[in-house]
């Protein structure tokens, strides 16, 4: 006899367009308290923004567009999906809440929902909850490998450039445009970045960036104009943007900005082999009177049982955050 099932449903009066690390963060925070509380997450459509894809806004519940969550165990349904049976439940049957924690083992209604302002979901503040979303999705939370997969068309046109690549490969991959200040530009001016990059052992290299206009002009260096057949009739960017995490991911090295940036879908390969332009966050970008250090940094993999890293949202006395944002106003250049 199959036991009944419970369900998790995060309802939001409004959604905002982010871009797809935003929005898979927002997503592992429902998996995760879906996880905890042994409920089956009812996944929402995510708004994904037009300034990073062409100006054009997309919905996806992201599962299988844009990640594979196998790995996860978290049993889930689509919330179109879930309407057929969600109709079918009495009153009594629902338990509604909004930002409050609740104790998993005293609510056993068959659907618990949570009734939200907005789908910035790091405001909720389950930190039990955040400890386990940021180790589904890694990217951002110091430097951890997620335990998101990617979906089997990422993989297969990833690992097509891949193999038309000569090995050792470098990864590359360049924040710019909304994270840029000057002197991270100037970090990644071509005679600097390649003074850094030469240090290292590679043979063949592929770029990625938000940067149309970027080029290094030395014939190991390939980006997604070189595989038109391949890449080129891809419209949507957000998917463009996995794929090629994914190759930056499984290269025999890997740069990428900021030293937070860990790889963007789970790897096995937990060899000393990433490096960071930067000594920072991607989430302290404007700390522009911070000096870009002139060698590469290492970064190294954290132990995924420290219970004392970042979580999405930390936090912290507001006179402090004051006077950071102050500085970071005076000294910005």
């Amino acid at each position: 006899m199959q036991s009944k099932k419970n369900y998790l449903q995060y309802i939001s009066a409004k959604k905002y367009a982010e871009g797809l690390l935003d929005r898979r963060s927002c997503l592992m925070i429902l998996l995760a308290e879906a996880k905890l509380s042994r409920r089956v997450a009812v996944i929402p459509k995510f708004r994904l923004g037009a300034h990073h894809n062409h100006g054009q806004v997309i919905e996806s519940y992201l599962i299988d567009d844009y990640l594979n969550i196998d790995r996860l165990g978290v049993e889930y349904i689509f919330e179109e999906a879930f309407e057929s049976i969600k109709i079918k439940l009495q009153p009594e049957a629902i338990f509604e809440t909004n930002h409050k924690k609740y104790d998993f083992k005293k609510i056993n209604n068959t659907l618990v929902i949570r009734n939200l302002k907005d789908d910035n979901l790091w405001g909720l503040k389950l930190y039990d909850v955040f400890f386990l979303a940021k180790l589904y999705h890694g990217v951002g939370v110091k430097y951890v490998i997620p335990e998101v997969e990617p979906t089997a068309k990422i993989k297969e046109i990833g690992d097509q450039i891949l193999a038309s690549l000569e090995r050792p490969i470098l990864g590359l991959h360049l924040r710019r445009g909304d994270r840029l200040n000057r002197k991270l530009n100037e970090s990644m001016n071509e005679d600097r970045i390649l003074q850094k990059l030469n240090a290292l052992n590679f043979r063949s290299a592929y770029i990625a960036t938000n940067d149309p206009n970027y080029r290094i002009n030395d014939d190991r260096f390939f980006s997604s104009s070189n595989y038109p057949e391949l890449l080129g009739q891809i419209r949507d960017n957000y998917l463009l943007f996995a794929i090629e995490m994914y190759i930056v991911d499984h290269s025999d090295i890997s740069v990428r900005t900021f030293n937070d940036s860990s790889p963007f879908f789970h790897i096995e390969d937990q060899s000393p082999k990433n490096y960071a332009l930067c000594n920072y966050s991607m989430h302290g970008s404007n700390n522009s009177f911070k000096n870009i250090p002139k060698d590469l940094v290492v970064c190294h993999y954290e132990d995924k049982s420290k219970n004392n890293r970042k979580a999405f949202v930390k936090s912290r006395p507001i006179i402090p955050r004051i006077i950071m944002a102050l500085k970071r106003k005076l000294k910005r250049v």
